[in-house]
């Protein structure tokens, strides 16, 4: 029986986390020995759902032996990924993100414009006519509510609804939007974590050109809890710049009940180039994005447009 480790990208999230943990399930029952691992300690809605359906928190691994059979999930790209992947086999990409990938070989891929990776792997369940478990069932609906932001980002399709709705009645979860508040709940309790932490809670890499851009995201039901500590987030903000020589730098703080953006920005030259592509307000380091809740979506393309040309 061959034997495939499953990854997903260096920050995890939920459905990066719970699409993995059920990734390995589908290729286990493809006939692969399949293992599932984090690369980065979880953040709180994610160990919050573990708990919840009684699962374990994957183990911590950031390289593999070389040509360890891989399968990435919810991620493609270089940057996002295992240190030593060029010295490995990447046999499966499963996920719902650009493409930005190279390989050497022909290789197993599935990818489509729906909100979470976990949207397409329950279609690759009942393509292939699997068994669905209450608890993959479970998992699969998190990630949707999670990526979704219960609907909300501009990610969120028809057929991811759709999805949600049948995921539901095989489900333990009985309503949606209440298990959706906890889970968000859960994601927004931010006063025990230290500031490098906060910062990098949901952070993506981008590259345009020559220019290196991280944009961070803090989707949260109290935003309060990143503005209290803004002086510690800027100061953060300029040690991680400097570090690793980044061109630019935002930490959007995502209010998901009232469905608004309030991005962090460090300095001068980052605020101009916001109000220069979003054509926002800017006031005391904090910039009035409104109502883009989707990095993905509304935010990057922009950015990497801009920084094109």
């Amino acid at each position: 029986m061959k034997e495939i480790k499953v990854i997903w990208h260096k920050i995890p999230d939920t459905d990066c986390t719970l699409s993995a943990i059920v990734a390995a399930d589908f290729l286990e029952k493809l006939g692969y020995k399949a293992t599932s691992f984090i690369q980065w300690k979880l953040n709180k809605e994610t160990e919050f759902i573990l708990k919840k359906l009684d699962l374990k928190i994957p183990e911590i691994k950031t390289s593999f032996p070389e040509w360890t059979n891989i399968c990435l999930v919810d991620h493609n790209e270089i940057f996002q990924t295992l240190d030593n992947i060029k010295e490995l086999n990447v046999e499966w990409i499963i996920d719902h993100h650009k493409i930005n990938f190279e390989s050497k070989s022909p290789i197993n891929m599935r990818v489509e414009t729906l909100c979470s990776t976990a949207s397409i792997l329950y279609k690759m369940y009942k393509e292939n006519s699997f068994e669905i478990s209450t608890k993959i069932a479970d998992m699969l609906l998190s990630c949707i509510l999670s990526d979704s932001l219960l609907f909300k980002s501009a990610t969120t399709t028809k057929e991811d609804i759709i999805l949600a709705k049948e995921l539901l009645e095989i489900s333990s979860i009985n309503d949606m939007e209440k298990y959706a508040l906890e889970m968000f709940n859960a994601k927004s309790d931010l006063w025990d974590i230290n500031v490098e932490d906060l910062i990098k809670y949901d952070y993506k890499e981008f590259e345009s050109g020559s220019q290196k851009l991280w944009v961070w995201t803090l989707e949260t039901t109290n935003p309060n809890y990143a503005f209290w500590r803004k002086q510690e987030i800027l100061e953060g903000l300029k040690k991680i710049k400097s570090e690793s020589n980044l061109d630019f730098i935002i930490l959007m703080v995502v209010d998901i009940i009232s469905e608004k953006n309030t991005t962090i920005v460090l300095d001068w030259k980052d605020s101009e180039i916001l109000e220069k592509v979003f054509n926002c307000k800017i006031e005391n380091n904090l910039a009035d994005l409104k109502n883009r809740l989707s990095r993905k979506k509304q935010i990057v393309p922009e950015l990497t447009e801009f920084f094109g040309k």
